[in-house]
């Protein structure tokens, strides 16, 4: 089986490295040259187009980060859509709105190909060590041809329903993201602001009924100061409108996202491709504290 992956960023590269590792004939597509480089070393073929890749291989896995991306990359006359043909499967990872998946998995059914989208959670750290959990919307089809090659990407893989349910349930993990590093945020700067030891304040509440799974992603980092990106507030937050949209598509209020939303659209205007930590630092420079270790 050839497999071909779009996508090389943050999270592709570490997901090829897998799919290489575990053996598969291997075709990459990729704006970036040095991730090519790095995916040719280690054994990959390089396409020259998306159309060129569906029409190599069995399987194609996108992921990008933008829905724009998603649409230069299968529409088009070098994009996948041009050269899918009958029984090939493509998955795509973006975290998109359900409307594109839809959108996408017409145009290909179109050609006989089978579409599903399959957002991935678990991060750069997930991804390197092959254990995201994948949420598969589409064709149960593929998902069954799909699902050895899906397992050496992640370790929980679901299918969870008809085109665009995938992107459903992502989008409503990655609105509660916002949500909870917004509170987590104010909850860590009170905290600071009252004299708190900020390590003794993690340590109870892990232990306790406020703890969420996204102080273990942030609050270490926040105390070491370290915000490199490995999810930016860009990201977050492009997803969090996406997730409002779908929101009031379907008649449902979220006046705690937008509130959330709102707080992430202010840190996003000087630490957008900081990691969704930096979230804290409008509200530690509006208060004159810092969250930080204490010697």
């Amino acid at each position: 089986m050839k497999v071909g992956f779009i996508g090389l960023g943050t999270m592709g590269l570490p997901m090829t490295k897998n799919i290489l590792a575990s053996g598969y004939d291997t075709y990459v597509v990729s704006r970036s040259r040095p991730p090519i480089e790095e995916a040719l070393e280690l054994g990959a073929k390089e396409a020259s187009s998306p159309k060129e890749l569906i029409e190599i291989c069995d399987i194609v896995l996108t992921c990008l980060p933008l829905p724009q991306n998603v649409i230069d990359v299968y529409e088009g006359e070098n994009g996948i859509i041009a050269g899918a043909t009958n029984g090939k499967i493509i998955i795509d990872h973006s975290t998109v709105s359900p409307q594109l998946n839809q959108q996408m998995n017409e145009q290909l059914a179109s050609k006989g190909a089978l579409f599903m989208d399959a957002p991935v959670s678990g991060g750069p750290m997930g991804a390197k060590a092959g254990s995201l959990t994948i949420m598969c919307g589409g064709s149960e089809e593929a998902f069954n041809k799909s699902y050895n090659v899906l397992k050496v990407i992640g370790d929980y893989i679901a299918y969870v329903g008809p085109t665009g349910s995938g992107s459903v349930i992502k989008l409503i993990n990655n609105m509660l993201v916002g949500v909870h590093t917004a509170a987590l945020s104010e909850a860590y700067v009170m905290g600071a602001k009252a004299g708190v030891n900020p390590q003794v304040l993690y340590d109870i509440v892990k232990r306790s009924s406020g703890f969420s799974k996204s102080m273990d992603w942030s609050v270490e980092a926040i105390m070491d100061r370290q915000f490199e990106q490995r999810f930016s507030i860009n990201l977050l937050h492009k997803d969090m409108g996406l997730a409002i949209d779908l929101a009031e598509s379907l008649g449902v209020p979220v006046e705690l996202v937008e509130h959330s939303e709102n707080i992430v659209r202010r840190a996003k205007e000087n630490y957008g491709k900081n990691d969704v930590c930096a979230i804290i630092r409008p509200l530690e420079q509006q208060v004159g504290v810092e969250v930080k270790r204490w010697k």
